[in-house]
């Protein structure tokens, strides 16, 4: 339920707080710009209090008016939301339930998408001002398409990087453990390689071959921007992504909060 918001200054500084499935982004968020990101993991309580701690005390005032979380993550937000609270001595705001989500989703059960994909969507038309694709490499990878009216029209999810790596060796009798890679020739001479060069190629593969198809339903080709924890690893086997942009997510949370802001008049 969206709550009344109380008194905020729309000029301080805040704390933008992103919870996933394996690390904590958070950052001081202020004039649309993100200063100061970090991340922790997402179960490290100590961690994730002294990053917290220390975008309280870098604040150009004596503490940001407001936090803002999108979470994926319910047991973790409910930590976190405490925290912040006993903190602060008032609650964070949280996107999708005390302010709305940033823009329009139009899925079957818009409650049901991860308010990381929305905030990541509404950032990236933010910044574009038309339609386009949204690609965050991370635990899963989603490929998200927006239209050229800023609504969210949905999306795809397969499993990233170490999920892939994981399941391989936890599913099979003999395929090792094997960290991430890509060897440079586009067959692998061992089985090492074949796992690295199947899994990062096939996910270049996938994301490409989903992106074509969203251009096929556009008529044209939509701009595509990546995000994500391991969009850097692959950010070479991904030549028809357009523009890569870091801490798309955090920024996400920014533009929601700013345009509750608006909204309500504050």
């Amino acid at each position: 339920m969206i709550q009344a918001v109380p008194p905020y200054d729309p000029d301080a500084p805040i704390v933008v707080i992103g919870i996933g499935n394996t690390n904590i982004a958070l950052a001081t968020y202020q004039g649309n710009q993100i200063k100061t990101p970090l991340s922790v993991p997402t179960h490290d309580e100590k961690a994730f209090a002294e990053a917290y701690d220390a975008h309280i005390h870098a604040a150009t005032k004596a503490h940001p008016t407001a936090t803002i979380i999108a979470s994926v993550v319910p047991s973790v937000l409910t930590r976190i939301e405490q925290h912040v609270e006993t903190r602060l001595d008032k609650p964070p705001l949280v996107v999708g339930d005390s302010i709305p989500l940033p823009i329009d989703v139009a899925v079957t059960d818009p409650s049901a998408v991860g308010t990381d994909r929305v905030c990541q969507a509404a950032a990236a038309f933010d910044r574009l001002q038309t339609g386009c694709t949204v690609v965050s490499f991370g635990t899963a990878v989603t490929v998200d398409l927006v239209d050229d009216d800023g609504t969210l029209l949905g999306g795809a999810i397969l499993p990233g990087l170490d999920m892939q790596l994981r399941a391989l060796h936890d599913h099979t009798a003999q395929l090792p453990e094997v960290p991430r890679g890509c060897p440079e020739l586009p067959f692998g001479r061992n089985t090492i390689e074949a796992i690295q060069t199947g899994v990062c190629r096939g996910i270049a593969g996938s994301v490409r071959n989903i992106v074509e198809g969203y251009a096929t339903h556009l008529n044209r080709w939509p701009h595509a921007v990546a995000t994500g924890g391991d969009a850097e690893f692959m950010q070479p086997y991904c030549d028809f992504i357009d523009s890569f942009v870091a801490h798309l997510t955090l920024s996400g949370i920014g533009y929601a909060y700013r345009k509750f802001l608006t909204e309500v008049g504050a």
